[in-house]
């Protein structure tokens, strides 16, 4: 769940370079099918993921219920910070919706791979931009409607509807299949 304003605003120029470079030496290519999980629930990954190209959900099941967390596309960076960096297991899971190739670093591997001093910049880099996309989440469903949100995802993602299913989009706005389609019935020049 973390985003590709980690990379570009929380980071800054030359850093985001050093991270990236980095990535591209330790990673590991990994092909990730439509509806195979990357990250399970309750699980300890040591690892964070850089999508080359492809398109992620993180969800939650509550009450045998799913519910869908956020989205993560092509040149983010997603793990689970807190099982990532203190070992808990982790509450969610992370899933492709299409499939994906994705760059596979081990945490072990990248704090080799880095000075000590830009591994401990980058890592709370990364708490500070988990944290923020937590904070403006949380501000979001409380202060703007189903339809805000929607039209929000719309201007982030135009090409959002081809990548992701409509089951997918209305569990993140919480709201159902139906209303989305109404919603998206009024906006349908956008898409």
């Amino acid at each position: 769940m973390i985003s590709p304003e980690f990379m570009y605003g929380f980071i800054p120029e030359k850093q985001s370079k050093y991270f990236l470079s980095i990535i591209h030496k330790i990673g590991k290519e990994r092909v990730v099918k439509k509806g195979s999980s990357i990250i399970r629930n309750q699980s300890h990954p040591t690892f964070f993921f850089y999508i080359v190209e492809g398109t992620f959900k993180t969800s939650i099941v509550k009450n045998n219920k799913s519910y869908v967390l956020g989205f993560t596309f092509t040149d983010d960076v997603d793990c689970c910070p807190t099982s990532l960096l203190k070992g808990f297991a982790n509450n969610f899971t992370i899933e492709a919706v299409q499939e994906s190739t994705v760059l596979i670093c081990d945490l072990k591997d990248f704090k080799k791979a880095c000075t000590p001093d830009k591994y401990t910049l980058i890592t709370n880099n990364i708490m500070a931009n988990y944290i923020s996309i937590l904070e403006n989440r949380l501000i979001e469903v409380m202060s703007l409607t189903a339809e805000e949100r929607y039209l929000q995802l719309i201007q982030l993602r135009p090409g959002l509807l081809q990548e992701i299913s409509l089951a997918h989009i209305a569990s993140y706005l919480g709201i159902t299949r139906e209303r989305l389609s109404r919603i998206r019935s009024k906006y349908k020049d956008l898409t």
